[in-house]
């Protein structure tokens, strides 16, 4: 994974695939035309992508089979880059023509603004995944520069630069890299801290880089998507995925399954395993990201099976509430952080030894330093506490006089020079 200016051209090829197919599709009221202009702008894009990402994972696949699961070779067929953001710039390219199509967008961009679109630099690496009936028509109404905006915009940054620098870095570089990394040399119960760990950093880590282009966009006039919303006090994995990266799930709902949904040949469960298999595979070309989308498709097609037998029985919906709640939320954040194994380890063969390293390790060693630990009690607090609590803090921040929010956010940079660390990179550039 690396940023190369060459990569810019791949930027560019998206953005004339899909501009003017979208052009075709305003230009002629023939549905065939339209169609057809939409099917190959999405085959291109996601070929573009395929390339690029999965190439190698399905060559090595299947060599793999064919060979009964010997290989010998040590160096991939296709030596190609990882692009970085490939898979949030290629799905953003293909709503255009998706939504002229389906008439979500009412009239075609000019040139110059579905290039704004597609280049956005708050979003354009690690998201959210930013629609183009959402985005284009902003561009028209733009209201540009304000005291009111700059100073949310700003808050939004400075909250997000805090998850990612402060939080989620010293959680990656004090307790879950180190785990990962050589898990027999620490003791069983470190390694179990270090899954719940990692989904508070990852959690920490996107929210934060979201934040971030949510801030940065609203400074300059542009309201993005909302991407999170408490996802670990989710109440069933279904819920969950309501919840975490609300615009890439949702883009799998609305342009894949609902897409699939007419098929006559397979039922319900199957179109579910086969969206939540693609969410496993967007995350990353490997066996282990294929389990995980398997793991969390079957979980909601069982949950799915239990609300449609509860409705044929006329059993109402299960509600929680008090204890019942604390208990449930907290099966499901330990199943999500339990299958995160499988999104962290690497390599499916990892995974599996991190998992038997838990059972069989015979260390004692348990490097919890008092700042690594206040890190993850902190972000406990940040993700189970009541949302009001952070909005009447937003609001008191917004609401202060000026001198005093400037120097608040100037000594809260301080900070994070003082604090912060250049080692880890955000987990979700290799999407």
């Amino acid at each position: 994974m690396t940023i190369d200016w060459r990569f810019s051209l791949l930027l560019l090829a998206l953005t004339l695939i899909n501009y003017y197919a979208g052009c075709a599709i305003s230009r002629f009221s023939d549905k065939s035309i339209q169609k057809l202009s939409v099917t190959i702008s999405v085959v291109l894009s996601l070929a573009i992508l395929f390339y690029f990402k999965y190439a190698n994972f399905f060559i090595d696949s299947f060599m793999a089979l064919f060979s009964f699961g010997a290989t010998t070779r040590d160096q991939p067929i296709i030596n190609v880059i990882l692009p970085v953001g490939i898979s949030f710039m290629t799905f953003q390219s293909i709503t255009y023509p998706i939504d002229l199509y389906s008439n979500k967008l009412k009239h075609q961009a000019t040139l110059k603004d579905f290039c704004l679109f597609m280049a956005f630099f708050p979003q354009l690496l690690s998201g959210p995944i930013v629609r183009a009936s959402y985005f284009i028509p902003q561009l028209e109404n733009n209201q540009g520069f304000n005291g009111k905006n700059m100073l949310e915009g700003m808050a939004l940054a400075v909250k997000g630069l805090v998850k990612k620098v402060i939080i989620a870095d010293i959680l990656a570089a004090q307790i879950v890299d180190p785990a990962f990394e050589n898990p027999e040399l620490y003791s069983p119960l470190f390694l179990a801290i270090a899954i719940i760990a990692f989904s508070f950093q990852v959690y920490m880590d996107l929210s934060g880089y979201t934040d971030i282009a949510l801030g940065v966009g609203r400074m300059i006039g542009y309201k993005l998507p909302i991407n999170f919303n408490q996802p670990y006090l989710a109440t069933s994995i279904a819920n969950y995925w309501q919840r975490w990266h609300i615009s890439m799930s949702s883009f799998f709902r609305d342009y894949l399954y609902e897409p699939i949904s007419s098929w006559t040949w397979c039922n319900l469960y199957t179109k579910l395993l086969l969206v939540f298999i693609s969410i496993g595979l967007w995350h990353g070309a490997g066996w282990n990201f294929v389990l995980y989308g398997f793991i969390h498709g079957s979980l909601v097609t069982f949950e799915h099976y239990k609300k449609s037998k509860r409705s044929e029985a006329g059993e109402p919906l299960v509600v929680y509430r008090g204890t019942r709640l604390a208990i449930r939320t907290a099966q499901i954040f330990l199943i999500v952080s339990v299958t995160r194994i499988l999104f962290r380890g690497g390599s499916l063969s990892e995974s599996l030894h991190y998992i038997q390293t838990i059972f069989f390790s015979e260390s004692n060693l348990m490097p919890i330093s008092l700042i690594s630990g206040i890190t993850l009690l902190l972000a406990g607090i940040s993700q189970f506490s009541p949302i009001a609590w952070r909005d009447k803090v937003m609001k008191y921040f917004i609401t202060m006089p000026s001198p005093i929010s400037a120097g608040f956010i100037v000594l809260t940079f301080y900070f994070l020079i003082a604090f912060g660390t250049n080692k880890v990179s955000f987990i979700y550039f290799q999407f």
